[in-house]
This record gives C-alpha cells, structure tokens and sequence, in this order.
C-alpha cells in the first residue's frame, strides 16, 4: 500500500441496490462517509434497516422489488422528493442460485433473468431519465461476475444472465453518452460475503480454490466499494462502457505452484540452454 485514496460526495445523490447485506452494504456506507446522500435499495427491510443503523439522514432507506417498473419509478420519485435529485446509481442487486442445467427449472431461471437483466434494465432506465430531466451528468455502475466469461457447472442462469447485463452496459454507455451518462460495469470474483459457518460442501470448495488465486485469497466488500467510489467519481471521466475486474487475477491465471521449469529441449536453440548429457 502506497497510499490512501479519498473520494468527496458532497452535495450528490446515490442509489445502492442490493443494499441489505455484503458488497451493497459497503457501498452504501462508503457513500455516506464520502458525503453523498444514499438511498439504499432492498426487499430485506431488517437487512436495510442494519446497514443504515447509525448513519444520520443522508442515508435511507426503501423496500423495492427491481423487477416491478411501478415500483422502481416509485423509487426514482422517492429520490427526488428526498434528494432533489440523482448523480449515481449503482446496480448491485442479483440473485446467484445455483441448479445442474438438466435440473433447471424455468421459474427459476425466469426469475435470475428478471432480477438481473430486467431489474438492471429498469433501474439503468429510470436512472438516466431522472439525471437528464435534472440537467445532471451522471454515472451508472452495473454489476456483474467473473462468471460471465468462465463456465462454471451449476452456473447456468446465473452466469449467462451476467452476461447479458455486460452487454446491455456496452449498449446503454453508447446511448447515454450524449447526456453525459457514464455507464460501466463492475465484475468481482471471489468476495469474502459467504455466509458463516460456510455449509460444508462450500467450505470445501474455497479451501481448494482460494490457494490457486494468483493472490490468494479473497476480495473485500470494502475493495469492491473502492473501485464503485472510482468510477462514480470525477477521476473516471473518460471511462465509459467499460467491464473493469476485481478479481485478485483469477481471470488471467493461477498462483504458481512452483518454480518455472523448460525442460522442452526442441527450443534450445532459441534459449541457449545448455543441458547435461
């Protein structure tokens, strides 16, 4: 660590969906510290009401099912009434179950495609509008997964809805960019918001897994939140339609295991390696 980056909010408004726990939490939280006014977004009222706890009244909070377009302009209304109006939206809220595809069903999968697409699409809608009828250059954050570009058994719905969300952000940044709305989307890979105790199969899963990340171990909600902080900011002004990972490198490789050995012999003549024998 080199330094410490700090973000000035003051006088903006933010939207933080899935707010009610994990990455959404952190979020809301490092917008308010940063002076934004937050308006955290979730169906988990108890949850709302913990992530809010002991913030002052920049920081509220709504119930709202993302899927539901009179309740997300419900929302925008909200916002406006409360705030004036809206400098970032940030959509985090998705849901992540995991099913064998000849298990699937089609409930289910309508229904990650109606929180993750539909919902993205709704609030990315309704976002921009409210920025352009109040004169407002805005940023719109997305989310989506590591997921979306590594098959993963189970990940059916989950990781092809993900994708879809990278590509209708490639599309809304080209739209939005007349109005001086900045849309990108945020791809995280392993963040430590697992349930605890971890259920066993999982445990066993990461305790395989998290050694052969090039770093490790896993993200933090907090690290997350930093790079939604820079995105959302001034210091992001020609970044737009962009899919940025925070992953710890799991999208390029592998921690080695070891050190680099060639013992292929039939390029030696471009190393010089000189061998015994």
């Amino acid at each position: 660590m080199t330094g410490k980056v700090q973000f000035d909010f003051t006088d903006k408004v933010a939207i933080v969906t899935g707010a009610a726990r994990g990455i959404g939490r952190e979020m809301v939280k490092a917008f308010y510290q940063a002076g934004s006014a937050v308006m955290a977004v979730d169906r988990d009222l108890e949850g709302l009401k913990e992530t809010c706890e002991g913030l002052g009244s920049r920081c509220q909070y709504t119930l709202t099912d993302i899927r539901v377009q009179a309740e997300v302009d419900s929302l925008m209304g909200l916002v406006e009434d409360r705030f004036g109006g809206l400098d970032v939206c940030v959509n985090n809220a998705a849901v992540a179950p995991h099913t064998a595809l000849l298990e699937e069903r089609v409930e289910v999968w309508d229904t990650v495609y109606a929180v993750n697409c539909r919902g993205t699409f709704l609030m990315t809608q309704a976002a921009a509008r409210l920025m352009i009828a109040g004169g407002r250059a805005g940023r719109i954050i997305n989310f989506s997964s590591a997921a979306a570009k590594r098959g993963s058994a189970g990940g059916a719905a989950y990781a092809s809805s993900r994708a879809a969300t990278e590509s209708f952000s490639r599309v809304a940044a080209i739209e939005l960019a007349p109005h001086n709305i900045l849309v990108n989307t945020v791809s995280p890979g392993l963040i430590d918001t697992q349930p605890k105790p971890l259920p066993p199969h999982m445990e066993k899963s990461l305790g395989a897994r998290i050694p052969t990340l090039p770093l490790a171990r896993p993200g933090w909600p907090g690290e997350v939140a930093d790079l939604v902080l820079f995105l959302a900011s001034e210091a992001s002004g020609y970044i737009t339609g962009a899919v940025i990972s925070i992953d710890g490198g799991s999208s390029v490789g592998t921690r080695p295991a070891g050190a680099v050995v060639d013992d292929d012999v039939r390029y030696d003549w471009v190393t010089g390696a000189q061998r015994d024998g």
